[in-house]
């Protein structure tokens, strides 16, 4: 009998959880109104365009809040 891949269900909250947490302990900084919206809508459409290494995800989700303070620190 061929060995069966067991499927195991992505939990695609726990890259954002972790930039959210890591970046906020980096950066020193709370996290601002509407990041994790942006963050969440950022890593799902990577992961809907094949990223689905989780540890990825989340280096990608931290450069993503970089980006986010950098464009908010522009405008003030």
């Amino acid at each position: 009998m061929a060995d069966q891949m067991q499927i195991v269900p992505v939990n695609r909250s726990l890259p954002v959880d972790r930039a959210l947490r890591i970046y906020g302990v980096l950066a020193n900084r709370a996290e601002t109104t509407g990041a994790r919206e942006k963050l969440s809508k950022h890593l799902m459409q990577m992961f809907d365009e094949g990223e689905k290494d989780q540890h990825r995800l989340t280096v990608n989700g931290l450069s993503y809040l970089q980006k986010l303070d950098r464009e908010r620190d522009s405008r003030n």
